[in-house]
């Protein structure tokens, strides 16, 4: 998700946030840090990113055993042709409920509204198709050895979030292994506004679903802030 503004000049650039879940946190992540290249009609304000730590962070803790069975499916799913072939055996839309059950929070509330309007079966007939696995699997093999390479880099050179920033995430999943909130304090430049947020009890990985009038309340309170 991202938002713009108009500002007062037509000539102006306008004022951008990026908002992003998950993957699309990691984009906004990556973005935020590469603000300079940007175009110039646009002047990143600010990024709110729900549910996740860095990508070189969370590869980093995989050294604890109970952070590398919660994450197993990251190496897995990096190795694209294994993987693939793997969950199309299995089937892909076994995968995708298995794996929402399994990231989705303990309360009822969070249960009913994932399984809403039929949204798990959604997800599960695009994952019968061996393309969606495979772009899936893709995803990660990138979020592997490119991006944890760029985000050691950027740490080495000093190359921080350097706009306002909020990380939302869950109390129960997320926050029960990690702190989520000191992990972001070295990626965030000196002086930066930064502010974590913990959502629960009772909610799961899927925040914008599980929690959406949380969510919600935060986004809009953070675009009234900066996105003038």
């Amino acid at each position: 998700m991202l938002a713009t503004f108009p500002n007062a000049s037509p000539t102006s650039p306008r004022n951008l946030i990026l908002a992003g879940h998950d993957r699309g946190a990691r984009i906004c992540h990556r973005l935020t840090v590469d603000k300079d290249s940007l175009p110039p009609a646009l002047h990143l304000v600010g990024t709110i990113l729900l549910d996740i730590i860095p990508t070189k962070a969370q590869w980093d803790k995989f050294s604890n055993p109970d952070i590398a069975q919660g994450y197993f499916h990251w190496p897995l799913l990096a190795n694209v042709n294994f993987a693939t072939k793997m969950l199309m055996a299995y089937g892909g839309g076994n995968w995708a409920r298995d794996a929402n059950t399994r990231l989705t929070g303990r309360s009822e509330q969070s249960a009913a509204r994932m399984a809403a309007d039929g949204a798990v079966e959604v997800y599960a007939a695009l994952f019968e198709k061996e393309e969606t696995l495979r772009c899936s699997c893709e995803d990660y093999a990138s979020g592997a050895r490119p991006e944890y390479g760029e985000q050691e880099a950027d740490q080495k050179a000093g190359r921080k979030i350097e706009v306002p920033v909020v990380v939302v995430f869950s109390a129960e999943g997320l926050g029960r292994r990690i702190d989520v909130e000191g992990e972001w304090r070295d990626w965030v430049a000196e002086g930066v506004v930064y502010e974590a947020v913990s959502v629960g009890p009772g909610v799961g990985h899927y925040l914008p679903e599980e929690a959406h009038e949380v969510v919600a309340e935060k986004m809009l309170e953070f675009l009234g802030k900066y996105g003038g």
